[in-house]
């Protein structure tokens, strides 16, 4: 009975909506173990050393809604996950899951899968080859803007957030609005409003692996 209740209840939970408010937040994951030796970053995917990461998909103003449902992946997506996410096997996917992903209204294969989904195309686009192409060279905030506005339309080019560390860029943020399930990354872009009153990094290093 008890094991019964527990699938009725989270069975429940895919019936509330998904969130339409996200944020796609990812990592430059060079930086981040140039400045922490955590155990990630010795058994790190190649795809790593390239292209940003998945730090999570956080919808706005919501964490830890319900906490109580079981986090479990297939075999199959976890290795793949690790691609994407190279901290998934230290805990960071579990983390992501029961802060962020509670809220998200998917169970978390699904909610994994998009999140690889929107990292997948933002690394096919001109921001993340420009990434490729100047490792170890400094790009400024504004030049970042105008790549995105190339990208994403000009009027998208303030819908990120860059952070950096001790001058190195170490993330980026994007503003999302939208079903995340069914729309692309530019659509989802091209609805959210642009990021106001947030810290920005005026520019940093594209640290080199």
């Amino acid at each position: 009975m008890k094991k019964f209740l527990v699938l009725i209840t989270f069975l429940s939970s895919l019936l509330f909506a998904v969130s339409t408010e996200n944020i796609l937040a990812l990592s430059w994951e060079n930086t981040y173990c140039k400045f922490h030796h955590s155990p990630e970053c010795k058994n790190r995917s190649l795809y790593s050393y390239t292209n940003f990461t998945i730090h999570g998909l956080w919808p706005k103003k919501k964490n830890y809604c319900h906490v109580s449902y079981k986090f479990k992946l297939s075999p199959l997506l976890e290795k793949v996950l690790i691609k994407y996410m190279p901290g998934a096997k230290y805990g960071l996917a579990k983390h992501e899951w029961k802060k962020h992903g509670t809220c998200f209204g998917t169970d978390p294969e699904t909610y994994f899968l998009t999140a690889i989904k929107l990292t997948q195309q933002f690394s096919e686009t001109n921001i993340a080859g420009y990434f490729r192409t100047h490792l170890g060279e400094y790009v400024s905030l504004a030049r970042l803007r105008f790549l995105f506005g190339g990208t994403f339309g000009i009027k998208n080019k303030r819908k990120f957030q860059l952070l950096c560390i001790k001058g190195y860029i170490a993330e980026i943020r994007i503003n999302l609005k939208g079903n995340p399930l069914k729309e692309e990354l530019n659509e989802l872009i091209n609805k959210a409003k642009p990021m106001i009153g947030v810290k920005q990094c005026q520019g940093g290093i594209i640290t080199v692996p």
